[in-house]
C-alpha cells in the first residue's frame, strides 16, 4: 500500500510538473505571437505582395502554429487577410510572407537559403547566431525575457522595410 501511495504522488508530481511546464510553454506562445503580429504589421513588403492574402508560415512547430491560428486568422496586416499555414517539413514550404522556423540549425539555414533566395520572405529565427544565415529577425532570451534581434541588411536584400519602430525595440541590429 505504502509503494502504491509513493508511485501515485510520483505521478501526481510529473503531472503538475507537465502542466505547468505546458501552461509557460503556451504564455511563451502567446508573446512569441503577439511579436510576430507587430512584425508583420511594422514591415513592409514590395506592392506586388500586397494583393493577396498574407501568409504566415510556421515550419515544424504545431503548438506555434495552433497558437497564431487561433490568434490570427482572419485579422488584417494592411488590407490583406491573414492565412496561418503549417509547414512539417522544409521541402513543403511555399513562399510565405513571413517564416517562422524553429528548431533551426546550419543544415536548415543553407537548404532555406537556397529555396527562398528569390522570394520575399521576412524568415524569424530562434537561435543564437541566425542573423549570419541570412535569417531577418531572431528571437533571443535577454535577462530571462523574450527579445529580438534584426538584420536591416537581409531585409534590405529581400526589399523589406523594417520600420523604425521595430528597430527602436530590437536589443541589436545589424
Amino acid at each position: 500500500m505504502k509503494s502504491f501511495l509513493t508511485i501515485f504522488i510520483l505521478f501526481l508530481a510529473s503531472f503538475t510538473l507537465c502542466l505547468a511546464q505546458s501552461g509557460a510553454a503556451r504564455a511563451n506562445n502567446k508573446i512569441k505571437g503577439i511579436y510576430v503580429y507587430q512584425f508583420a504589421k511594422n514591415v513592409d513588403w514590395p506592392q506586388k505582395y500586397k494583393k493577396w492574402s498574407f501568409s504566415i508560415g510556421i515550419l515544424a512547430d504545431k503548438s506555434f502554429y495552433d497558437q497564431l491560428k487561433q490568434s490570427y486568422t482572419g485579422k488584417l496586416i494592411g488590407g490583406q487577410k491573414i492565412e496561418v499555414v503549417f509547414y512539417p517539413k522544409l521541402t513543403d514550404v511555399k513562399n510565405p510572407h513571413l517564416l517562422y522556423v524553429s528548431p533551426y540549425d546550419k543544415k536548415i539555414a543553407a537548404e532555406l537559403a537556397e529555396k527562398l533566395k528569390k522570394d520575399k520572405t521576412l524568415v524569424i529565427g530562434e537561435e543564437k547566431g541566425l542573423l549570419n544565415d541570412g535569417v531577418i529577425i531572431n528571437f533571443l532570451s535577454k535577462n530571462s525575457r523574450l527579445a529580438f534581434e534584426i538584420s536591416k541588411s537581409n531585409a534590405k536584400q529581400k526589399e523589406l522595410v523594417i520600420s523604425q519602430t521595430l528597430t527602436k525595440l530590437a536589443v541589436d541590429v545589424l
